[in-house]
């Protein structure tokens, strides 16, 4: 954990008999420098059932869970293919 969030206020539906909703409390606030390292260079980001994972099957030897119906992968699937740059 980096920073701990606030209290959670409760809300018109918790508090139906009074008009004034609690307000929560407010969480850390911390500043951060991230370094990421690059970990993979094409990702595929799609709606469900677009076919992502059949893609990946196809041109990769990975065997990621292909299924009619959405959200089958729920997990990342890392597939690898050679490249020749012939120019």
């Amino acid at each position: 954990m980096i920073a701990q969030g606030g209290k959670g206020g409760t809300g018109n539906l918790k508090r139906k008999d009074i008009r004034d909703p609690m307000p929560g409390t407010k969480g850390e606030e911390m500043e951060y420098e991230l370094r990421l390292k690059m970990i993979a260079d094409v990702g595929f980001i799609g709606f469900p059932n677009a076919g992502k994972s059949t893609l990946l099957a196809a041109i990769t030897r990975a065997f990621p869970k292909i299924a009619p119906y959405p959200f089958t992968t729920l997990r990342p699937y890392l597939g690898l293919t050679k490249f020749v740059d012939e120019s």
